[in-house]
C-alpha cells in the first residue's frame, strides 16, 4: 500500500487534489481546523503534505508543519514566491503553479498545463493526470521562479485591471480593449515581483506567456472577489519595500 497523503485545507482546490491522490491509490488524510496536527504526525508517515489553504492563511499553516514532515511539504497557492517558505527549514519543498480553477458546483476548468517542481512534483503531476488535469515537472529553480512570477503576473494584472474597467469584463476584453492599461498594470506588478525576488525577468516573454494563458479561457472574468484585497496587499508590499507603483496607486485612489 502506498503511503498516505496529507491535505491541509480541503476547500475547492484541496478537494480536487484529494480526488487525484485517491485515484492514484494514495490514502488521503485531511487536516481541518479541528485536527491535532502534532498527534497526527506521531501516527502517520505521509508521502507528502500538500498545503491547500488560501494565500492569506498560508503563513499560519506553514508554521504548524511538524519537524518530521518538513522534507515532504508541497504548496500550490497564488501569489507564492520563495520568500514565503524559505524561513521554515523545508527540505526540497514541492511547488505547483496551479493553472486550473474549481468553483463550487462546477467541475475543474483547465487554462494551461500546471508546472510543478521539487521532491514530490512527480506525485502531483501523475495524480492530476488521472483526473484529466494536465501538469508537468520543471527542471530547475530558475524555471520555478519564472513560472511563479508568471502566475502572479496573470492573477494580479487581470484582477487589478478589472477594478478599473467595465464590470463583467473578461481577459479577452482586457487584451483587446484595454491593452495600454493591461501593460501599465503588469509593469507595476513586475516591478514588485522583481523587488520581492531580487531577480529580473524577460517582460516580453512574460507577456507572451500571459496571453497564452488568456487564450486557455478567453471568457475568464478579470475581477475576482479577491481583487481589492490583492490590490491592497500589493500596495502594502510596495510601501514596505520602498517601491512606487503609479498605476496601481491610481486605481486604488479611484475606487
Amino acid at each position: 500500500m502506498k503511503k498516505p497523503i496529507i491535505v491541509l485545507g480541503v476547500g475547492e482546490l484541496g478537494s480536487v487534489f484529494a480526488r487525484s491522490f485517491l485515484k492514484n491509490n494514495y490514502p488521503v488524510y485531511p487536516i481541518t481546523r479541528e485536527t491535532d496536527i502534532d498527534e497526527l504526525a506521531n501516527t502517520i508517515d505521509p508521502e507528502l503534505v500538500l498545503v491547500c489553504t488560501g494565500e492569506v492563511d498560508l503563513q499560519a499553516a506553514l508554521k504548524t508543519i511538524p519537524e518530521k514532515w518538513k522534507d515532504r511539504v508541497a504548496m500550490m497557492q497564488n501569489e507564492l514566491l520563495p520568500r514565503d517558505w524559505e524561513n521554515y527549514g523545508f527540505i526540497n519543498p514541492t511547488v505547483i503553479s496551479v493553472w486550473f480553477e474549481k468553483k463550487k458546483g462546477m467541475d475543474s476548468k483547465v487554462l494551461i498545463s500546471s508546472p510543478a517542481y521539487g521532491g514530490k512534483a512527480g506525485v502531483l503531476t501523475e495524480s492530476l493526470a488521472l483526473i484529466d488535469i494536465p501538469a508537468h515537472v520543471m527542471e530547475n529553480d530558475d524555471d520555478l521562479l519564472f513560472e511563479l512570477v508568471l502566475k502572479n503576473l496573470y492573477i494580479l494584472t487581470t484582477n487589478i485591471a478589472g477594478l478599473a474597467i467595465e464590470a463583467g469584463a473578461n481577459v479577452d476584453d482586457l487584451r483587446n480593449k484595454h491593452l495600454p492599461l493591461m501593460r501599465d498594470v503588469s509593469k507595476d506588478v513586475l516591478t514588485l515581483q522583481t523587488q520581492l525576488t531580487g531577480q529580473t525577468f524577460d517582460k516580453n516573454q512574460l507577456e507572451k506567456d500571459m496571453i497564452k494563458a488568456f487564450e486557455g479561457d478567453l471568457a475568464h472574468g478579470c475581477m475576482g472577489r479577491s481583487a481589492p484585497v490583492r490590490l491592497g496587499r500589493a500596495l502594502q508590499l510596495a510601501n514596505e519595500f520602498g517601491v512606487t507603483l503609479p498605476t496601481l496607486q491610481k486605481i486604488k485612489t479611484n475606487l
